[in-house]
């Protein structure tokens, strides 16, 4: 019988252009990833088999599975849900968006699937006419987290592993296909030499050339961290004991989280179980995991702060092209089934865009200070449409490299908040000069507790006045969240950043939702705009007195802090809110920038 399902579908615009489809030209839904073969023709990307929906009208679909095979480092491109017809894509499914708190700790997750649990005799993952697999015994893993509410979330490991696992489909292709040690296993194919000595408390790990940064937290645990060694070195060593050298059947492989500790997950997906329960079919975003900071550098030799003498050998990035494309061609052909030339260059392509959720980990550049080696003899620059995901080999094909990787994103939680989370980020990228983050209430006084509380704004008595005259209907309002029902007042947030021995101070106001147009004229959810108050007191023991004050006549300028900047016993300043330009974290270029109106300067 048909499958019909009661979604909606969204156009999709992208230049990639598979094989792995052959002549097939009907319109298919991927449905399902269901196992790994190896590809016996292009040994350096394992093939996934994944199964698909004939679409036959807007909301049927077929009941008989297609089935073909798509290169691990694909799956990105090839999402579930995803409409593709000749080879590209054309629509997605809308799904339903969930935010989930789990646990990546033993105990409040597990491994399933639905031919485990009927083995147990026990209640299936999900209901089966939630979303018809091909086998009411299927072997394909699942992990199962435990939800607060007593339901539960499931998610397939394999979309697991494509999302989580690191940013760059590179990262995921070197972890499927080769041993963990060993001459060009995955340790020399993640890493250099870092050159330097260790430093406790730092985490220290240099990148080969075809990583992304993004995929640093991921490697620095898999550096540092026995936990997530153990989970990377389980990728290659159950692939290779599983597969089936004839090829009858895929390997079915458990891949869970690779680190411990509470996470914060971003799902698309169906509900079931009234609500209570998630089958998530993809993952939109994932928290870092918390941990000391990480020091990055790269193999690039052309970031040293002191370039090669003239005398050194010519072999940095020797027969590289002489620059990597990321232009949007319109047809781009990726195949499952050749290697790319080692002199062709590569062209970047975006996987679904991936959102960090929470503060991000503290990840720090540093360069070399002396360069080894100087620029090497260039390879041919890329005149190719042909591109191939897999590892360089051999010449003359004329197929380049696709570096796949998803951009990740910040999750915001208001500027507030965001401003908060750039004090911790910048104190934890530099803990030895930002000794200590907190923020305030006349209450508890300072505290550094990573959870802040607000200071409430007082509304105004009926005897209040503003020189003499009745206090305006405007600003009597202001000292709410919401000015119709004057229940919930609004807040400021006060911290103190302690920076070589000294304490610089940051206000931060709570802001209203609004509607805001953009450029096209179109409305968006937005939040008020008000501007930041920094300073610096001559007299510490003070503070309170000063906050009060602000406290206090903040609410008759209705937010406009620099009105009350010439009044502070100090040094006070008033600051914009510019969105960062890096993808570190949301507003750490307005704290640099409050920072240094107080004439401190970090980095």
């Amino acid at each position: 019988m048909p499958v019909y399902i009661d979604r909606v579908f969204q156009r999709v615009n992208t230049g990639a252009r598979l094989d792995s489809f052959g002549e097939d030209r009907r319109p298919l839904v991927v449905w399902w990833y269901s196992g790994i073969y190896k590809n016996t023709k292009e040994k350096s990307q394992p093939l996934v088999l994944v199964a698909f929906r004939q679409l036959k009208s807007k909301n049927q679909l077929s009941d008989e599975l297609i089935f073909y095979r798509i290169p691990i480092t694909l799956l990105g491109q090839v999402q579930i849900g995803s409409v593709w017809q000749n080879g590209r894509v054309l629509e997605n499914t809308i799904f339903e968006i969930r935010n989930f708190d789990v646990e990546f700790v033993k105990g409040s997750w597990k491994f399933t699937s639905f031919h485990q649990e009927a083995k147990q005799k026990s209640t299936p993952p999900f209901p089966l006419e939630l979303y018809p697999l091909n086998y009411e015994k299927d072997k394909n893993w699942l992990i199962q987290f435990d939800l607060n509410n007593d339901g539960k979330l499931i998610i397939p490991c394999l979309e697991f592993f494509t999302r989580c696992y690191g940013r760059s489909a590179e990262l995921r292709r070197i972890l499927s296909t080769y041993p963990w040690e060993g001459p060009e296993g995955c340790l020399d194919r993640f890493f250099l030499p870092i050159g330097e000595p260790e430093r406790n408390g730092i985490w220290k790990i240099k990148l080969r050339k075809r990583l992304s940064n993004s995929d640093a937290v991921f490697l620095a645990h898999a550096k540092y961290d026995p936990y997530t060694k153990l989970s990377a070195k389980q990728i290659y060593s159950s692939l290779e004991t599983s597969f089936d050298p004839n090829e009858r059947f895929p390997s079915f492989i458990k891949i869970g989280p690779w680190f411990q500790g509470p996470a914060k997950l971003k799902v698309k997906g169906i509900s079931f179980n009234d609500g209570s329960s998630f089958l998530g079919l993809r993952i939109c975003g994932c928290s870092d995991p918390d941990g000391v900071p990480i020091d990055q550098n790269r193999e690039n030799r052309g970031n040293a702060v002191n370039p090669a003498g003239p005398n050194a050998k010519e072999k940095a990035w020797a027969g590289a092209p002489d620059k990597q494309l990321n232009l949007p061609i319109e047809i781009m052909d990726l195949t499952a089934w050749d290697a790319p030339d080692q002199s062709q260059g590569s062209i970047g392509l975006e996987d679904p865009e991936f959102e960090i959720l929470g503060t991000p980990r503290a990840v720090r550049t540093r360069r070399d200070k002396q360069a080894k080696d100087r620029g090497g003899v260039k390879g041919d620059t890329l005149d190719t449409t042909t591109l191939s995901s897999g590892d360089p080999h051999g010449d003359g094909k004329g197929i380049g490299k696709a570096s796949i990787q998803a951009k990740a994103v910040l999750e915001s939680q208001g500027v507030l908040r965001d401003m908060w989370n750039a004090m911790l980020y910048l104190q934890a990228k530099y803990p030895e000069v930002i000794e200590r983050v907190e923020w305030f209430t006349q209450a508890q006084g300072f505290n550094s507790s990573k959870e802040p509380q607000l200071i409430a704004l007082e509304g105004f008595s009926t005897t209040d006045r503003i020189n003499g005259d009745i206090i305006p209907t405007d600003i009597r309002n202001w000292p709410y969240m919401d000015a119709k029902t004057q229940v919930e007042p609004r807040g400021i947030l006060v911290s103190r950043l302690k920076i070589k021995s000294k304490y610089i101070h940051i206000i931060e106001i709570q802001r209203r939702a609004c509607k805001r147009k953009n450029i096209d004229g179109h409305f968006s959810d937005a939040e008020q705009s008000f501007r930041g108050l920094v300073f610096k007191l001559e007299n510490e023991k003070k503070h309170e007195e000063w906050i009060t004050f602000v406290q206090s006549n903040v609410r008759y300028v209705k937010g406009i802090v620099h009105k009350l900047t010439k009044k502070c016993p100090g040094v006070a300043a008033a600051f914009n809110h510019n969105p960062s330009a890096s993808n570190e974290v949301p507003y750490l270029s307005a704290l640099r920038n409050a920072l240094e109106k107080m004439d401190i300067y970090i980095e």
